[in-house]
Parts: structure tokens; sequence; C-alpha cells
């Protein structure tokens, strides 16, 4: 599910959280030491997305956020936040040291992402993923 996030919107909110589940709390996301991925970069996605990331010359950043049901990725687009919301059941990823490769297994939808500034890819953040996914 492809949405602009960047108001807020209680039916949209609830949209969400049915698919992917609640934002951790505060305690929570401490407790398992962060809920969210670090900077990286956007190399290639699917044409959907085209609009949103192909249409500037600039770098496109995203982070992702993990959550009970899904993972949400957002990125920016202009002044407007954009956000890809993915169940763990649809979700695959294959990752190594630099890269991780996202995709929708429901719509095809795909996005090849890198890390930061010569960075490696965060191990706890995908150990939580993995743990999260199975």
């Amino acid at each position: 599910m492809i949405l602009n996030v960047s108001y807020q919107n209680k039916s949209q909110e609830q949209e969400i959280n049915l698919l992917v589940g609640f934002s951790y709390t505060f305690w929570e996301s401490l407790k398992m030491g962060g809920s969210g991925s670090q900077k990286l970069i956007v190399i290639d996605c699917h044409e959907i997305f085209d609009p949103y990331l192909k249409q500037l010359q600039s770098t496109k950043y995203c982070n992702i956020e993990l959550r009970p049901k899904g993972i949400g990725l957002r990125f920016r687009y202009k002044l407007e936040t954009i956000g890809w919301f993915i169940p763990y059941s649809n979700l695959s990823y294959k990752y190594d040291r630099f890269y991780l490769k996202i995709k929708d297994q429901n719509t095809s939808y795909f996005m090849n992402l890198k890390a930061f500034n010569r960075n490696q890819i965060n191990i706890k953040f995908i150990e939580k993923l993995k743990q999260l996914n199975s």
C-alpha cells in the first residue's frame, strides 16, 4: 500500500494499523534496541515509484520502520512524505553487507537500497527484521 502520510488522517491511520500493526511505543522500541533503519539510498525501484523518485536528479533517501505485522518504508517527495507499507506475509528481502532489496510478493513492487555513505547495512536491524518476519 502506497500512501501520502504527510498529514494525519484517522481513516488512513486505521488502514495502516490494520495492515502492518501499530507503531511500537517508545519503551517497546527502546527494549528492542530501536525499530527503525539507518538512512538508506534508493538505487532502483519499480516503475510505480517513478513519479516520486525519478523526477529529480538528486539522491533519494528512505528509512524503514519495523512494525508488529509488517514494515513501513518512507521517503520524501518534494514537501510530502510517501509511505509504502508491506505486511510480513507479502515481504521478501535479500541483503548483503551494503545492499538491501525489498519486494512485495503480492504486487511485485520492489526497491533496491544501499547503505548511506559507504557504511554497511546495520546487521542488528536485519536480525530484528528476520526475527519479526519469521
